[in-house]
């Protein structure tokens, strides 16, 4: 069963099975449309007209498959572009509702200047950010001792335009030694954990 869903799915097959189709149809198609002296010419007439009906029914099931993959294609880019406009639609509805804790594990990605940091997946609210489509993984995950399973996360696409200074609540301009007191002393209580050297996978 493996080997055999591995044969469906495989890309090359399928681009193979496609293109198969259409050279059948176009070949079958100059088969039934030759001229009849050019047929005649190339001594084909009489194997035409013995499989002509062999021939018209592999030009139609030819025109079916190619018909049904246009229409599968179609309708996969009407479903993806949906799936795309929900999850839009989703990230813009969970900034309008961040709360203290997940405005700042998105600043992690302002202080630190990085595009992708380390988290634990197991964070209440990390793993919120992630389900809302915000975060998403950027590498593998390693399992710690102390804060379980860690992953790089970075901002998806769909949240980055969306994530100003302002929703992140972080001030314009230059950070004073103030300011930057505050967002340090707000920082996650993860963040820390993770920068500490003596850190070891379990």
């Amino acid at each position: 069963m493996g080997s055999r869903n591995t044969l469906l799915h495989s890309p090359t097959r399928f681009a193979s099975s496609h293109t198969l189709a259409l050279w059948l149809l176009i070949t079958s198609c100059a088969l039934l449309w030759l001229p009849l002296k050019l047929a005649q010419s190339l001594f084909l007439q009489q194997w035409i007209n013995s499989y002509a009906s062999w021939i018209g029914l592999t030009a139609v099931a030819s025109a079916a498959y190619l018909a049904t993959l246009g229409l599968r294609l179609v309708f996969g880019q009407m479903l993806n572009q949906r799936y795309q406009g929900q999850v839009r639609q989703k990230v813009a509805d969970k900034i309008l509702t961040l709360d203290n804790t997940e405005r700042a594990i998105l600043r992690e990605f302002v202080l630190q200047g990085k595009g992708s940091i380390a988290m634990p997946l197991n964070h209440h609210g990390v793993n919120e950010l992630i389900e809302s489509g915000i975060l998403t993984r950027a590498g593998a995950v390693e399992e710690y001792a102390i804060e379980g399973p860690v992953a790089p996360l970075k901002i998806t696409a769909a949240a980055r335009t969306k994530l100003t200074r302002k929703v992140l609540r972080l001030p314009e301009g230059q950070l004073s030694d103030q300011q930057r007191e505050r967002l340090l002393a707000s920082r996650p209580e993860f963040a820390a954990n993770l920068n500490r050297s003596g850190r070891h996978a379990a």
